[in-house]
């Protein structure tokens, strides 16, 4: 055969759509190479021509230098495909892929003569290949990690699938809901039929259409545990949220069910039984109000169910921290509360009352006499089921006693001389018998009188240590303080160092010391409210403390001066607890708006491309995407500015600007985003005002979000502004629900929304009102309602001109 000439094997070895290069096969010096195979090489043509092949590439000698020398000694070519190997490129190690021959080139004699190294690189494809390899397994993780997490979440779950509501998963928890029923591959009405006159078809079926997610809390189901079982009311709570498939159309429903029976009907129960007690507490304290004496009721396990306000008071307690709990845990001593424990066992196996006088050391009065009786409370079968006590002080008592009974000694000694003497003494004695009777009478009065006034005071004290607070005493002349050692404790003196009204206000923080000196000087001066939490630094430890004072101005019977008195407690950790929840919130915000912004963009974006589009429905989803994420920013701002706001940080920027351009912003975009109502501006005059842009912006925006959102579809808002006393009054008006007198009342509060069967379907925080008014009120304005229930609503809001 004719060979191929070397001018055309040079330009066919050129023009190879792959990489070339010619060894020689006795010494494998590279004789001819393209520029295909310099470009996968990556090194100039001169380190490879007229060079051994392993000088030019070192870094692949090891695994295939005995590879190359077999086909030089057999004459069979070596094929790899998709290799791996660290390539040296300009110097730098470079991981490819490439795809090589070594086509040994036979002579007519049978010898080899050339080598002819054919190479590919791959590196492109194999990486390609190994993303979406990836990306599969990724998605298939994703997948068997929700799938496994649905079976196992801690509450009932299933997906309905297509407008047939199919069940295409249910797992355990939301099988036990319907015990005996087959679910799965079943129409949901087939499934449960009693469902069909329920409102939740309409729901489900309002998902499905819209995309919009739906959640309900405590909602009474008409439903069968069992197939044949009786139709019962359960309560159910739940959110349906719609699944889409991979063109974003809604293909489905996933479903999130919790059963909350057996909690509504506890919590009625709890609701009787808290009624009962409170109307049974109700008729005790009638019953006990007036009397000094200590009066209470253990049931049989020791616990008190019953202690008057005399009792609470002594104790220094409420009745919620004493009710409920025993002997040792209202303060009695371990040999006091092991003898009562004795006497309520007594009177429960006797069925009869038992009295009793006991003694111990008081730490202000020293030691004290009490007479007690306890008697036990029948029940209607006779037994006993609590046992009643009443308590009354009895020292002065005893001691006027025995006084008495000394006196009576010492008289009778005394009418005895004076009988012996002479019948007139007699008449003499008889009237110092009446006088002596008439001072005891008087001696009594004024023993009740003190012991009357010593419980008071055992009472406060009592009261004042358990609750762990200090107490202060100024003079409103001479500004002399008498402070406790609680006092001296908070502001980080020791119980030893005096402490003056002016030392006290130096341990303030600077930011704070001038608003308690203005409060303090007011309170003494014009008798106003002393009642302020502001921090301090302990002096000797250094310490930051919360402290909340409370402080009241008596004047001196003297009338020369006035007392200054008052508490003063450790509030650290709630103000901690404070700054913790709105860090959180404020936090969590913040985080939240980056993505949310990306996201806005992304819909935004799609919604101006799709705008045009033959298909109607994905411009009118991302229409309805971009309304939902806005509400959701709005949101996310409130919680933001709410956190701000609680930690002193929302900061009020003014400029001048035209009120009526942004009440006409607000009301275009709303008419954008709910095209069922019909918004009126009642009036388009210039209003220039100075005050924060945005704020006011956001405060309008959420007056007319809630007028929409609270009033039926086809009815009327009418939005407008009056000049009134230098100042313009914003209005907004609705057709909607309205609000009844103590809605009215609570409706700025934060947290808060009113109780009615609609605002189980209406989304929201109950923390817009709340951030408008405080917003208003920091302009100096004024905002409030007008409403009528059923009839609609008229929200104000003032602001300086």
């Amino acid at each position: 055969m004719q060979l191929i000439k070397e001018a055309d094997l040079l330009t066919l070895v050129q023009n190879a759509p792959i990489g070339i290069c010619i060894l020689d096969a006795e010494t494998l010096v590279a004789e001819l190479l393209n520029d295909k195979y310099l470009e996968v090489a990556g090194k100039p043509r001169e380190q490879i021509i007229g060079h051994r092949y392993w000088d030019a590439f070192p870094e692949f000698r090891d695994p295939y230098q005995p590879i190359l020398d077999k086909v030089v000694q057999t004459g069979i070519a070596y094929h790899a495909d998709e290799v791996s190997m660290m390539l040296l490129r300009q110097g730098r190690p470079e991981p490819v892929f490439v795809t090589f021959v070594y086509a040994p080139v036979i002579t007519s004699t049978g010898q080899v003569s050339k080598v002819a190294v054919w190479v590919l690189e791959n590196t492109s494809q194999v990486r390609q290949r190994e993303k979406v390899l990836t990306a599969k397994l990724a998605v298939q993780r994703e997948r068997d990690r929700l799938q496994e997490f649905l079976m196992q979440a801690p509450a009932g779950i299933c997906i309905l699938q297509g407008e047939s509501f199919i069940y295409e998963l249910v797992n355990p928890l939301y099988q036990q809901l319907f015990p005996g029923r087959e679910l799965l591959g079943k129409p949901l009405l087939e499934a449960l039929p009693e469902i069909k006159d329920t409102p939740i078809i309409g729901i489900l079926q309002e998902v499905f259409t819209t995309g919009k997610p739906f959640e309900a809390s405590e909602l009474l189901v008409p439903l069968a545990r069992t197939p044949d079982g009786p139709i019962e009311d359960r309560y159910f709570n739940f959110i349906y949220r719609a699944r889409q498939d991979e063109n974003g159309y809604p293909d489905g429903i996933l479903v999130f069910v919790i059963e909350v029976t057996s909690m509504m009907l506890i919590q009625q129960q709890l609701r009787d039984a808290r009624e009962k007690a409170d109307q049974q507490k109700r008729v005790y304290e009638t019953i006990t109000s007036a009397t000094p004496d200590l009066m209470y009721v253990w049931d049989l396990d020791y616990r008190f169910t019953y202690a008057n306000s005399a009792l609470l008071t002594m104790w220094g307690k409420t009745w919620d921290t004493a009710i409920g709990k025993g002997l040792r845990e209202n303060g009695y001593e371990e040999w006091h509360a092991l003898m009562h424990e004795r006497e309520i066992d007594q009177v429960r196996a006797t069925k009869q009352p038992v009295r009793g006088e006991v003694s111990f050391p008081h730490a202000v009065l020293g030691r004290r006499m009490y007479d007690y009786i306890l008697i036990p409370v029948l029940n209607e079968a006779g037994e006993v089921e609590a046992v009643a006590g009443t308590t009354r002080d009895v020292t002065e008592r005893k001691q006027m006693e025995q006084a008495l009974a000394k006196s009576r000694d010492e008289l009778q000694e005394i009418n005895e001389e004076l009988a012996a003497t002479n019948e007139e003494q007699a008449a003499s004695n008889e009237e110092l018998i009446t006088i002596n009777e008439e001072l005891a009478l008087v001696n009594n009065r004024l023993a009740a009188a003190q012991m009357k006034i010593e419980e008071n005071q055992i009472a406060l004290r009592l009261a004042i240590e358990a609750a762990n607070i200090g107490t202060w005493y100024v003079h409103s002349v001479t500004r002399e303080m008498i402070a406790d050692a609680r006092l001296k404790e908070l502001f980080g003196y020791n119980s030893d160092e005096p402490l003056s009204v002016e030392q006290a206000l130096a341990q303030v923080t600077d930011e704070y010391r001038e608003l308690v000196a203005a409060k303090l000087e007011n309170a003494i001066n014009h008798g106003e409210d002393f009642d302020v939490i502001y921090p301090v630094i302990g002096l000797n430890d250094q310490r930051m403390r919360w402290l909340r004072a409370i402080g009241n101005l008596a004047p001196d019977p003297s009338g020369t001066f006035s007392a200054f008195t008052g508490v003063i407690m450790d509030v650290t950790e709630q103000k901690a607890d404070e700054q913790r929840k709105n860090d959180f919130i404020g936090m969590a915000s913040h985080e939240l708006k980056t993505p949310l912004t990306s996201l806005t963009a992304i819909i935004q974006v799609a919604h101006a491309k799709l705008k045009n589009s033959e298909d109607p429905f994905m411009a009118t989803a991302m229409h309805k995407a971009n309304v939902q994420v806005k509400r959701m920013a709005a949101m996310i701002n409130g919680f933001l500015n709410l956190s701000r706001l609680e930690s002193a940080r929302l900061i009020i920027e003014k400029s001048s600007f035209d009120l009526s351009m942004i009440i006409a912003d607000v009301v275009k975009e709303t008419e954008l985003t709910a095209p069922a109502h019909r918004i009126s501006l009642m009036n388009h005059e210039k209003m220039i005002i100075n005050a924060d842009h945005d704020k006011i912006t956001s405060v309008i925006s959420n007056l007319l979000s809630n007028a929409v959102k609270y009033s039926p579809r086809g009815s009327e808002i009418q939005v407008g502004y009056v000049l009134k006393s230098r100042k313009v009054q914003v209005s907004v008006s609705d057709q909607g629900m309205g609000l009844t007198e103590a809605d009215q009342l609570k409706v700025f509060d934060r947290y808060y929304r009113a109780e009615n069967t609609q605002m189980h379907f209406t989304s929201g925080f109950g923390i817009g009102l709340y951030l408008s008014a405080e917003i208003i009120t920091r302009h100096n304005g004024a905002i409030w309602v007008e409403s009528e229930l059923g009839k609609g609503s008229t929200f104000y809001f003032t602001l300086p001109v």
